[in-house]
Order: C-alpha cells, then sequence, then structure tokens
C-alpha cells in the first residue's frame, strides 16, 4: 500500500490508467482487515488485474486504457469471514480513470471491526498532457 505523501514519486504515469490500494488507519484497518484483495477490470473484459495482501504495494497499470473500471473488493479479517465488501455510501462502486492519470481504491474496518468497506477516488493523481 503507497502511503499518501509519496504517492506521485512512486508511480510513473501516462501511457495508461494505473491502480493502487490503500488500507486506511481509520478504525486500526490493518489490524482488523488481515486478508483483502481488490479487483479492477475493464468492463468488457479485456484487462483485469489485482492487488492483494500479500503484495499491498503492487501498482496496476493498464496497457494504454482509460474509462470506468469494475471494481471487486473482498476481505476478512479475525470478527468477520470473507466476503465481499460493499463501498461506501459517499463512494462510486466503480473506478474512472484517464490514461495519464492514477485511481485509489481504498478499505476502512467499521469501528468495532466486525465488517469493512471501500470507497473509490477516480483520478486521484494525473500527469499533465
Amino acid at each position: 500500500m503507497i502511503g499518501m505523501a509519496n504517492v506521485e514519486d512512486a508511480l510513473e504515469l501516462g501511457q495508461g490508467a494505473q491502480f493502487w490500494a490503500y488500507i486506511s488507519p481509520q478504525n486500526q484497518t490493518s489490524k482488523y482487515v488481515t486478508k483483502w484483495a481488490v479487483k479492477i477490470e475493464q468492463t468488457d473484459g479485456n484487462w483485469a488485474g489485482s492487488i492483494t495482501s500479500d503484495n499491498p504495494q503492487k501498482e496496476l497499470k493498464t496497457p494504454k486504457l482509460s474509462g470506468v473500471f469494475k471494481v471487486t473488493v473482498t476481505a476478512s479479517g479475525p470478527k468477520f469471514a470473507e466476503k465481499t465488501l460493499s463501498p461506501e455510501p459517499y463512494s462510486k462502486p466503480d473506478i474512472g480513470c484517464n490514461s495519464n492519470c492514477a485511481g485509489m481504491v481504498g478499505i476502512v474496518a467499521n469501528e468495532d471491526g466486525s465488517d469493512a468497506t471501500y470507497w473509490t477516488v477516480w483520478d486521484a493523481v494525473c500527469k499533465p498532457i
């Protein structure tokens, strides 16, 4: 998981939409969400990639694609079995990203750690074209 402070330095933007996962420090998420996967796929099914708790620093980069991508987040922890997470009420369930930008999917546990949700940030960081 890339920290917010160094994301611009870590990503080489351009030539395709990129994505990264962020585990929120809110509600001690890393304590309560111990296994997770973020799958991002092109709506027509020609491209897909995943970032998991086994390799949380992984960045996904599409081959010159942009548009809206389907997001599926699964997670489990000490207080809940593996499940597909719902997006936060204020967040869109899928993510849009231009070919010169990177988008972010964040995971956050609820207050007692018995569940979690996710949120998306479309075009979180962009390189001028």
